[in-house]
């Protein structure tokens, strides 16, 4: 589907801005209209999505992203609330989406070998996904995530903290030892632990009950 330009073309009698009048127009299929409503609302858009999710590009993306959907669902607005109110759902939506994308994409790649392995920790746990299973595709699965952060939220307090703040806030190993008062190598134990039991839970993935 063709991009909506967030450069907007006000209308040249749109000398006030009205927002009731615009988003009839834009309703009925007036895209002047609807890209004077994307001039208006766009930096606050911006603004929306950083609070969210703390960078500009992504902010930036993630606000055109759901400019282009309030247009494709703009017909299905009722015009009894204000437009901004209705377009912020929208906005919240994909910023809270992304996150969790982005927080299931960081817990993955302890799965993965590219992290603790450089950290000078002998054996961490084994890959779940291999190259003969699409790295690529599992990476993106949802149910695979959605999994993995159910089986963190159960792990013991101690090993709970540990692996979020390495995978999720991307402490290093020092600056967790530091926050929960531990020893580099309890943190490394804390982390094979929990590696080992996610892994286990995620048994009906590899086929082999977690073991392989």
């Amino acid at each position: 589907m063709e991009r909506i330009m967030l450069q907007a073309v006000l209308m040249p009698e749109a000398v006030i801005f009205n927002e009731a009048a615009l988003v009839l127009k834009a309703k009925a299929g007036d895209l002047k209209a609807f890209s004077a409503l994307v001039e208006c609302y766009q930096e606050r858009a911006v603004a929306t999505a950083y609070s969210f999710v703390e960078n500009f590009e992504d902010a930036r993306d993630l606000a055109q992203e759901a400019f282009v959907k309030a247009h494709e669902k703009i017909a299905s607005f009722r015009t009894e609330s204000r437009f901004y109110t209705w377009f912020y759902r929208i906005l919240a939506n994909l910023c809270k989406d992304f996150l969790r994308k982005k927080k299931v994409r960081r817990y993955i790649s302890f799965f993965t070998g590219q992290d603790l392995r450089g950290e000078g920790v002998e054996e961490t746990t084994a890959r779940v996904v291999s190259p003969a299973k699409n790295a690529g595709e599992m990476l993106i699965n949802e149910e695979l995530g959605d999994k993995i952060l159910k089986a963190t939220a159960a792990l013991p307090i101690q090993q709970k903290n540990v692996f979020t703040l390495r995978y999720l806030e991307e402490f290093s190993l020092a600056e967790i030892a530091e926050t929960l008062h531990l020893s580099e190598g309890a943190v490394k134990a804390h982390l094979w632990q929990a590696g080992q039991k996610i892994k286990k839970s995620l048994g009906d993935y590899l086929g082999d009950d977690g073991r392989g």
